[in-house]
């Protein structure tokens, strides 16, 4: 450190003593300092860190199974104040603004643990007699089934949600059908803002921000130091 801050100085021009130098050097302290701020809040609202939109972090506090009850209910039904669902493996977009799907998700996922026995009460208020099963494993292929076959495929599958969906067919006529879904009860959770882990965000983050901010503030003190006062003063006088 000692040998490069002898090759930056320039003891000869005594700088301390010229106005313009302490001018600058102050602007250069609130530039890195602005710097360093400014950085920290885009890296931590891009993408480029962590793979996550926004700075807010969320934690589990309940999976959808925990609140289900023989009730039929919606989603929305189950969700408290303050809290977002998410997909495990979607918790990036718990950041971003509700759109049609998640509103879908709360209003048309109906969850019970009766739900053999319940889900006429759907299929009567959203006024459909489509019934479908669904297999994952192929392709997410729909079979349109009887109501016996669906209320047994519930049973068997130990489903408790399904969710009222809907396509438009060729004469652009709306359809509506129930599908059951075991994806919402196995990998849906509820979460809350977590301010411990939104602090360890930020924590994680200052290191990487610094080092990039040094780097860079780095290369114009080299600059300053070894171009500008050489092209103004000319070389280091012994």
């Amino acid at each position: 450190m000692k040998k490069i801050l002898n090759w930056l100085s320039r003891e000869d021009l005594n700088l301390k003593n010229k106005w313009w130098h302490r001018l600058l050097s102050i602007i250069f302290i609130f530039s890195f300092i602005l710097f360093f701020i400014y950085n920290l809040i885009v890296y931590s609202n891009s993408n480029l860190f962590k793979g996550d939109i926004g700075v807010q972090e969320w934690k589990k506090v309940a999976t959808i199974s925990e609140r289900i009850t023989s009730e039929i209910k919606p989603i929305s039904a189950l969700i408290k104040m303050g809290e977002k669902i998410g997909d495990s493996n979607r918790t990036y977009v718990l950041n971003s603004p509700p759109d049609d799907y998640y509103m879908g998700t709360l209003n048309n996922v109906y969850c019970s643990t009766e739900l053999a026995n319940n889900y006429e009460k759907i299929k009567d208020n959203k006024n459909t007699d489509i019934l479908y099963e669904l297999f994952i494993m192929e392709n997410n292929y729909r079979n349109k089934i009887s109501s016996e076959a669906f209320s047994n495929y519930i049973k068997q599958n130990d489903i408790k949600c399904l969710i009222v969906d809907a396509y438009t067919s060729f004469n652009n006529t709306k359809v509506t059908f129930l599908q059951p879904d075991k994806s919402y009860q196995d990998n849906w959770f509820f979460y809350e803002k977590s301010v411990g882990k939104t602090i360890m965000y930020f924590l994680e983050m200052i290191p990487v921000v610094l080092v990039f901010s040094f780097l860079l503030f780095a290369g114009i003190i080299i600059f300053y130091y070894k171009i500008f006062l050489y092209i103004v003063f000319g070389s280091k006088k012994k």
